[in-house]
């Protein structure tokens, strides 16, 4: 995708030195990413690298059963939620097959303040009011940040009904534009085709607003040669029959045709 790549440029080049808890980064206050690949049956997978969509989906499929346990994650496929749960002074002492992630984005969009079902309240809501303003799933839960083992990045997606077509745009407060976003467009790609067949609209433009937008130094070697590469055609995509919001696993999306330069490796900060 050529506006990632662009994306990419803009902070590599104007990005102002900042210190952060896990590493020196550069970064810009205030930028925005969009493409329209779903709408044309293409699925927005990073084509300048590989990357590897299974654990986003595992993630995604965990955050959809609202569990809290780390267990559900790696059932699912999704590895890269053990560093935080080991980490979390919560898990002291805690045995490993009873890490817990704590109410981290699927148990708010699940179960807000243990009492709100928010994927179902937006279904409903556009289903009822497809013009609404109101399509909202939101993960900031001020008071519940100490029950979880990493706060949100990315806090807020509203969803909007456009003829035929249902967008969503993301606001991240907080986003690694190298190692990080490649997997949320993933995310949200896929929860927007999902709540798409559930309100019985087509896919749209998927758009993400950052507030701290950055790239931490240590990547910033393959970042100029990622940056040097020309973008592939995009991968087609198809979603099983059954899947639905509520049974989501994480082969239920088909991704075909993915084409891809080789792999580099981005260390997880």
């Amino acid at each position: 995708m050529r506006e990632y790549l662009d994306l990419l440029r803009r902070v590599a080049d104007k990005g102002m030195p900042r210190s952060s808890r896990a590493g020196p980064t550069v970064s810009v206050f205030g930028e925005s990413f969009v493409t329209d690949a779903l709408t044309t049956g293409h699925f927005p997978l990073i084509t300048t690298r590989r990357v590897y969509p299974f654990g986003v989906l595992g993630e995604l499929a965990a955050f959809l059963t609202g569990n809290t346990d780390l267990q559900t994650f790696e059932d699912m496929g999704c590895m890269y939620w053990r560093y935080n749960a080991e980490n979390w002074i919560e898990n002291a002492g805690v045995p490993d097959e009873h890490l817990q992630v704590g109410r981290i984005y699927g148990t708010q969009w699940r179960n807000w303040n243990r009492k709100l079902d928010q994927i179902g309240a937006l279904v409903a809501g556009i289903q009822e009011d497809p013009y609404g303003r109101r399509h909202l799933l939101t993960t900031w839960n001020p008071s519940e940040l100490d029950q979880m083992c990493l706060p949100p990045c990315h806090i807020m997606a509203q969803f909007y009904v456009h003829r035929d077509q249902l967008e969503c745009q993301v606001y991240m407060r907080s986003v690694d534009l190298a190692l990080g976003l490649p997997s949320d467009i993933i995310l949200y790609a896929t929860l927007l085709i999902l709540v798409s067949k559930a309100t019985c609209y087509k896919p749209g433009r998927l758009r993400f607003v950052f507030g701290d937008t950055h790239i931490y130094l240590a990547h910033m070697p393959n970042v100029e040669i990622q940056l040097d590469r020309e973008p592939i055609g995009l991968p087609t995509y198809d979603l099983k029959e059954h899947a639905t919001l509520d049974n989501f696993q994480p082969d239920d999306l088909i991704l075909s045709d993915y084409n891809f330069h080789p792999r580099l490796n981005y260390e997880l900060f």
